[in-house]
């Protein structure tokens, strides 16, 4: 077998809304097409002819390797290690062999064979597509200038006790504009995945505003609040035109977690679990990271990931009357609830509100923030932000709000 180790690993992923066409973009490093985005038997989006495998302690991923072609006799001739993630026992491997065929039916067959193959060796913990995670957001009125959720909230009373001097939080989205006052003097660090230079340049406005939620600069007599006005943006672009594969927020969270991160705000999101997306959650929280991440807007109990992982808290959205936000998902792995509709926040060129857990979820990586800038470990910040929350629907935990709606006040108290 050949085993080819490529020094770019950036993937421009576009996505579900044209799951079945052939990206456009030529690939500089292969000198090919870049691979289509096919859809797993139950309609989930992956990066066509890849796999995500999370290897046993003491791997020898070359010898696994060699292994499955072997069993598989003619099936691949190359396999592309697209990135390698030791310190995660993780790898991304590619087949273009497989993702040069047109039939999606035969690119499908081909990866579940090799799929299965990786899975059967004993020291394969688990080999999983390379799913897609998309943003969760939805238009709203650009005109609305209340920030009703920072006072639903109790943000003006969690000032008085906590600012979160200098708690880094890392967004990994759609990357931030550059340029805009309320978000540049916040930069620490950033990163582009997708097309893996230094600029995470945002492209589509998502990242933008949840960034602004969750640290825009305050007190500046401009614009609006961020909800940790004293903590500093660590800005990782892991989201594309139309989506983000699991790899790329593998890659963003060790980054993040490796550089200081103490909140991790992941407002994306998908269904299908994966192994080695899990280990990535575990790795950042094992570091001491608090991982937030959207419930998701399809008004689904099926489980989204990585929100649904257990070391990851899970943010549904609710609306000004704390009523469940129409769109929120819901279920038994929901942690918390926050405000999620016609959230006004920082956007390229000025301001935009905005709906969605998206933007629900850097309402409670703010507040870990706060808490994280009070001396709170990882545990009691996660603790605090969900024993202290406004009970709704039925009394205690419930699938729509989880443990209620978040209460920051309280949290910092």
């Amino acid at each position: 077998m050949v085993i080819r180790s490529r020094r770019h690993l950036w993937v421009l992923v576009t996505a579900a809304a044209v799951a079945a066409a052939l990206l456009a973009l030529a690939s500089a490093a292969r000198g090919q097409a870049e691979p289509a985005v096919d859809r797993d038997a139950r309609g989930i989006p992956y990066v066509a002819g890849e796999l995500v495998v999370a290897y046993r302690a003491g791997a020898n991923p070359a010898q696994v390797l060699n292994t499955v072609e072997t069993r598989l006799g003619g099936i691949t001739t190359a396999v592309e290690v697209e990135k390698d993630l030791p310190a995660l026992g993780v790898q991304v491997l590619s087949v273009p062999a497989i993702q040069n065929r047109r039939s999606q039916e035969r690119r499908q067959e081909a990866l579940e064979r090799v799929r299965r193959a990786l899975e059967r060796s004993p020291a394969v913990a688990a080999a999983d597509y390379n799913y897609l995670r998309t943003p969760g957001w939805v238009p709203n009125d650009p005109r609305f200038r209340e920030q009703w959720g920072h006072r639903k909230v109790g943000l003006p009373r969690a000032w008085d006790r906590a600012r979160g001097g200098g708690v880094r939080i890392a967004v990994l989205d759609t990357g931030i504009a550059q340029g805009h006052p309320e978000l540049r003097p916040k930069v620490v660090l950033q990163r582009d995945f997708v097309d893996g230079d230094g600029v995470a340049e945002d492209r589509d406005g998502h990242g933008t505003h949840v960034a602004g939620i969750a640290a825009a600069v305050t007190n500046n007599g401009q614009g609006v609040a961020g909800t940790c006005p004293a903590c500093r943006l660590m800005v990782g672009r892991i989201v594309g035109p139309y989506g983000a594969s699991v790899a790329d927020g593998i890659e963003g969270m060790k980054w993040a977690a490796d550089r200081g991160a103490r909140v991790i705000n992941l407002s994306l999101g998908g269904p299908g679990y994966v192994a080695a997306e899990a280990r990535a959650v575990n790795y950042a929280w094992r570091r001491g990271a608090v991982i937030v991440a959207a419930a998701g807007n399809e008004s689904t109990d099926t489980p989204i990931y990585p929100a649904a992982y257990g070391n990851a808290v899970a943010v549904a959205a609710t609306n000004q009357k704390d009523g469940r936000a129409r769109f929120s998902n819901f279920g038994s792995w929901v942690d918390i609830s926050a405000p999620g509709v016609g959230i006004l926040s920082t956007f390229p060129g000025g301001y935009r509100s905005l709906s969605g857990t998206s933007m629900a979820a850097p309402y409670v990586s703010g507040t870990a923030g706060l808490l994280a800038g009070r001396g709170y470990g990882k545990f009691q910040i996660r603790n605090r932000i969900l024993d202290t929350a406004v009970d709704l629907g039925p009394r205690g935990k419930d699938p729509y709000y989880g443990h209620g709606r978040l209460n920051a006040a309280a949290a910092v108290r």
